[in-house]
This record gives structure tokens, C-alpha cells and sequence, in this order.
């Protein structure tokens, strides 16, 4: 009877752990090298990965982005939202003799495909960890650096 009563914490536990490790969605990584002898990557990884990982990130890495991103945050996070609402289309195609690139949004993600002579590249990435990622860097932003920039002085 108590085995049983762990064995239910224990899954009941895997089982949140697994839908909050999986509510971003996920981060697909594919390259395929076209030579022989080439590499082939594939990986799958939990898109909570993104903001959690920026959290270890060095600020002074982040400073000059994140002020820079600064007064485009508004602009960025309405495409953000369009992209969110928007239905699953092609928005660039570039096919030329020796390539072929999309980029597409499709089911929640943002798509990069890229075929060229040498290598085939996927990348898919779900817009609502982009979105929180542009969050989590507008909050990492220095409040004296930003000031500064405004201004226009520079920092020593």
C-alpha cells in the first residue's frame, strides 16, 4: 500500500516536471554535411533552455545588446505578437542555383531551412520562447548604461 502511494508521488512528480519542461515547446536543430564522411547533428531540446540559460550568461556579455535593442523593444515585441496570431506561411524563399532558404512560421515555430550544395540545415524555433527571451534580455538591461545611451554620453 505504501510502495504504491510513492509510486504515484513519484510519477505524479515526472509527470509535472515533464509538462513544465515541455511547455515552451522545443528547440530542433538538424544539420545533415552533404560530403561523404559528413557529420549528421540532430538535436531536440527543451526551448526553457533558452531564458534559463541567459540567466548564466555573463550581464557585461548582454550590456551592448540589450541596450541596443532598448528603443526597438516595442517594435519587437508587436511583431512578436503578430507572429503569435499570425496562421503557418512562407515569409522568405530564396531559391538560387546552388541553394535554397525558407523561412516560415509553422505550428507556434519559426522556421529556418537552408539547403545548399554543402550542408542541409533546420532550425525550429517556437515564437512563445522567442518572445520570453526578448523578456528576459529587456530585463537584463543596466539602467545606468541605458540612461547613458539616451543621453548620448559614454560610459568609462
Amino acid at each position: 500500500m505504501i510502495f504504491g502511494k510513492v509510486a504515484m508521488g513519484l510519477l505524479g512528480t515526472a509527470v509535472v516536471g515533464a509538462a513544465m519542461v515541455s511547455s515552451e515547446g522545443f528547440v530542433n536543430v538538424r544539420v545533415h554535411e552533404k560530403q561523404p564522411g559528413g557529420h549528421n547533428i540532430h538535436v531536440i531540446a527543451p526551448a526553457l533552455l533558452i531564458p534559463l540559460s541567459m540567466r548564466f550568461a555573463p550581464q557585461h556579455s548582454l550590456d551592448e545588446a540589450t541596450v541596443q535593442m532598448k528603443p526597438w523593444l516595442p517594435t519587437i515585441r508587436a511583431a512578436m505578437a503578430g507572429l503569435r496570431e499570425c496562421a503557418d506561411a512562407d515569409f522568405v524563399e530564396i531559391t538560387g542555383p546552388d541553394q535554397h532558404v525558407r523561412v516560415s512560421k509553422s505550428g507556434g515555430a519559426i522556421v529556418v531551412d537552408v539547403d545548399d550544395e554543402g550542408e542541409t540545415v533546420h532550425v525550429s524555433v517556437p515564437v512563445r520562447a522567442m518572445e520570453n527571451a526578448v523578456e528576459d534580455l529587456a530585463e537584463r538591461a543596466p539602467v545606468e548604461s541605458a540612461q547613458a545611451a539616451d543621453s548620448g554620453a559614454e560610459i568609462q
